[in-house]
């Protein structure tokens, strides 16, 4: 991989990712609000069913399903400099996805009560949640053609590298949605919902604000036998169901929740998304960052430069989750007792999530190995070799679910359910990748996980003994917060000791950043 190419690679992962903490963050913030203000009990478990139904397209819209579709066809018409051809494949794409919307839309607010009547079989709620779950679904779905047209609108800003953009965007989302229970559930919970499903006209009215200039091609027509449309088409479907894999997966394990008792459903939540915070923050923004290259590459027929970003962005990601998960593994009941923020969070619930982390850690590296592989696939125009391998996880993870649910693992074996599917996605995937591109460099993505696990190894056990000897529930939240800040940097220093020692490549991106900086302060103060 050239110098410039690194480059630029490392430098949009860099600002995708710093975009994206605060987003996650942000994200993060919703969901710990919903059990320490709605509650683990019934209204709690009403509005994460609720919201789960209508955020499962988030999930998957934001989470880059459109974009995957769009991005590689628009990028290869950009490489190509047919800019305004590619836009009358885009602008059919928009237009029908749109119309599309609006039937979804209407269709979920008429049959909301079946709709939840379905996740009443599910999840095995009361009468008067179901009633609940009703009434916030319908508020909520509205909000689904607007997360959608943001979802699309990132895939544009992405294709023009405009990365920082999109990934602000859904900060706007995720405050207004935690402002939103924070201010107005006082009132009730369907008002906390009504604020939630305005944040998403205010996102995409964000969004369209950044991405409206290369909008100039934009034309309301419908060109159906464009080449480019076709293309889109054909991905986007199996790009969008093959995303859903990861939420369909969570879905599944979630059914067998509820059999280990109330609150399960709003604990197991809450872990899902403690993992999911460096998964998205690590995973999904060096995909962001890496689908466009990847596509441009092959569009000019660069295979080697495509195997080549592709190995830079697996070791990226493989150096800051693996690190990640260890912490979780070893760090599990602090970090959850840290947004233990009130009482109708119960001590019990926190161990539980505590446990239901420890078990997802592994999925944080697994999955987010299948983001990046994905993202190989869509660059290759090939979204329907993710979506097979990834029914395979599906199947596998329902025989797990219910095997384990018979244990004495309790809940927390859902989340290993989970985390077994997600490895073998990951296997799969690279080993189909692999043979189709007639090699990926696995040879030497080996040799650098040699280098990085006694690293991180060497730096949990560190943390397992700082840990054992300090009684965490016995210090004030204030205390507490701190102990884990200092867990944080000394873990941190010591996995990143070891891999400049290692003379891992990934370690020396934030030194050198640190000597660019102080470079150019001193030639300031010479001047």
């Amino acid at each position: 991989m050239g110098a410039v190419q690194k480059r630029k690679l490392t430098g949009a992962a860099l600002i995708v990712m710093t975009s994206i903490v605060f987003s996650r963050f942000t994200g993060f913030l919703r969901e710990i609000l919903i059990p320490n203000i709605l509650g683990t009990n019934d209204v709690g478990d009403a509005y994460v069913i609720a919201f789960r139904i209508t955020g499962l397209m988030y999930d998957l819209l934001v989470g880059g399903a459109i974009a995957a579709a769009l991005i590689p066809v628009l990028s290869g018409y950009l490489a190509k400099d047919q800019e305004e051809e590619g836009w009358k494949a885009l602008s059919t794409f928009i237009n029908i996805v749109f119309i599309a919307m609006i039937i979804t839309c209407a269709a979920g607010v008429i049959f909301a009560p079946q709709i939840v009547s379905f996740s009443n079989d599910l999840f095995k709620m009361h009468l008067k949640t179901q009633g609940l779950a009703v009434r916030l679904t319908r508020i909520l779905f509205p909000s689904v053609a607007f997360l959608m047209l943001a979802g699309i609108t990132n895939g544009i800003l992405n294709s023009y590298n405009k990365f920082a953009a999109a990934a602000y965007g859904p900060s706007i989302y995720n405050l207004g949605s935690a402002l939103s229970l924070l201010l107005l559930s006082r009132y009730s919970v369907e008002a906390a919902a009504i604020g939630v499903m305005a944040s998403s006209i205010i996102y995409f009215l964000f969004q369209l604000s950044f991405g409206i200039k290369n909008l100039r091609f934009y034309k309301l027509k419908f060109y159906l036998k464009h080449p480019g449309f076709q293309k889109i088409f054909k991905l986007a479907i199996p790009s969008l169901a093959s995303s859903s894999i990861v939420q369909i997966n969570i879905i599944i394990t979630t059914f067998f929740v509820p059999f280990f008792g109330s609150g399960n459903v709003t604990a197991f939540q809450t872990a899902d998304r403690i993992w999911q915070m460096p998964y998205g923050v690590f995973a999904q923004g060096m995909g962001i960052a890496m689908l466009p290259m990847l596509s441009a590459n092959l569009a000019v027929g660069e295979i080697s430069q495509y195997k080549n970003t592709l190995l830079k962005g697996l070791k990226t990601v493989l150096f800051l989750t693996i690190p990640s998960a260890v912490a979780f593994i070893i760090l599990n009941y602090p970090i959850i007792s840290i947004f233990k923020l009130s009482k109708k969070f119960n001590e019990q619930a926190a161990l539980n999530a505590g446990n239901i982390l420890m078990f997802f850690s592994i999925a944080l590296i697994t999955q987010s190995v299948v983001t990046i592989i994905n993202r190989a696939y869509y660059a290759n125009n090939d979204a329907k070799t993710p979506l097979f391998i990834g029914v395979s996880s599906i199947a596998l993870n329902i025989v797990l679910s219910y095997v384990l649910r018979h244990t004495s693992m309790g809940v927390s074996g859902m989340a290993l359910a989970y985390s077994i599917s997600s490895a073998l996605n990951a296997v799969l995937l690279v080993t189909v990748l692999n043979k189709k591109m007639k090699g990926i460099y696995l040879d030497k993505l080996a040799a650098y996980l040699l280098k990085v696990i006694p690293s991180a190894v060497l730096m949990g056990a560190v943390l397992y003994i700082l840990n054992h000897f300090v009684t965490f529930t016995h210090f004030s939240k204030i205390l507490q917060l701190i102990i884990l800040l200092f867990y944080t940097l000394t873990g941190c220093g010591i996995y990143f000791t070891m891999a400049v020692i290692f003379k891992i490549d990934e370690a020396y991106v934030p030194l050198n950043i640190v000597k660019t900086k102080l470079s150019v302060f001193r030639r300031k103060n010479v001047a």
